[in-house]
């Protein structure tokens, strides 16, 4: 079953398309990557997902029923943008307004859970205003989780993040998806961080949904290569291309598909009397792959 899914979802400013014939379908207990360019549509989507915006066209379901539905919506943590707190008011005093304001029936321990999960016990008693970018994105986080909403929907949740905190952001998400089966819509343009949760992927670019995925075949995609940097690349090639179908020069060397063996590289490059300088087995990363697609994307348009 689909936690969410869309039906020709389109919206227009202006009689300017910002999402245009959207059909996405985000899987019960995914975590579902959402991936595009600054302003490809992701906000609108997400913002249409959660009744901040209005479809011009098409249809709206969560788990089955429509977005309307008051009960499925009450199922439902949500960060769009920034959070909206007020700044003279203490990160506990915000989430305990947001807690009351979601009639939560015991809202201090709620909001003590959700403090804890986040890693900002500590900074309970600190003014909104003296957070900084990254501890606002948690207190948002934070806010999304208010009540044990069973599905998310966060917009760049990571963004301003120093690392200690993209990795507590992290495993708090994967512990909520693992251990409780919370379904997860996130956008983000880091990534690497992305590849680290997602099960699923939806690539976006001028308000249409060019591929969905999941993240096995995103790893199949993703081809294993061996890269090496010898004394004579040029030479290097022309050997390499008598064995191997694709060789391709890039990042200062040579990138040899879909072998996951440096070994056997290396040994023809020694058999062939060419210096090795370097040589180590990868992987196209998320964001490569993400390049190459949109960079297909454009040469087709």
């Amino acid at each position: 079953m689909n936690a969410i899914e869309t039906f020709g979802l389109s919206k227009t400013f202006r009689n300017i398309y910002a999402v245009r014939d959207l059909n996405l379908h985000v899987p019960e207990g995914s975590v579902y990557g959402f991936i595009g360019e600054n302003g490809s549509g992701k906000s609108t989507t997400e913002k249409l997902l959660c009744g901040l915006l209005v479809p011009s066209a098409g249809e709206i379901s969560l788990y089955g029923r429509p977005y309307t539905d008051a009960g499925v919506r009450a199922r439902m943590g949500v960060l769009i943008e920034n959070p909206g707190c007020f700044p003279e008011s203490t990160v506990y005093q915000n989430l305990l307004m947001q807690a009351m304001n979601l009639n939560i029936s015991k809202p201090k321990s709620e909001v003590e859970r959700v403090l804890t999960l986040v890693s900002m016990a500590g900074a309970a008693d600190r003014k909104f205003k003296q957070c900084s970018l990254g501890m606002k994105q948690r207190l948002g986080v934070a806010q999304s989780l208010l009540g044990r909403p069973r599905m998310l929907v966060l917009d760049e949740p990571i963004n301003g993040l120093d690392a200690d905190g993209m990795r507590i952001v992290r495993e708090t998400l994967t512990e909520l998806n693992r251990e409780e089966g919370v379904t997860i819509l996130i956008s983000s343009h880091i990534l690497g961080e992305l590849s680290k949760i997602a099960t699923h992927y939806g690539i976006i670019r001028n308000g249409t949904l060019i591929k969905e995925m999941q993240a096995s075949e995103m790893s199949e995609e993703c081809r294993d290569f061996v890269f090496l940097k010898t004394g004579n690349d040029m030479r290097a090639v022309s050997i390499l291309s008598q064995k191997y179908k694709e060789i391709e020069q890039k990042d200062g060397g040579v990138r040899v598909y879909d072998e996951t063996e440096s070994s056997n590289v290396g040994s023809l490059m020694y058999a062939n009397g060419i210096p090795v300088n370097e040589i180590a087995f990868n992987k196209i990363g998320l964001e490569e792959y993400y390049l190459k697609i949109m960079s297909e994307r454009k040469g087709g348009n």
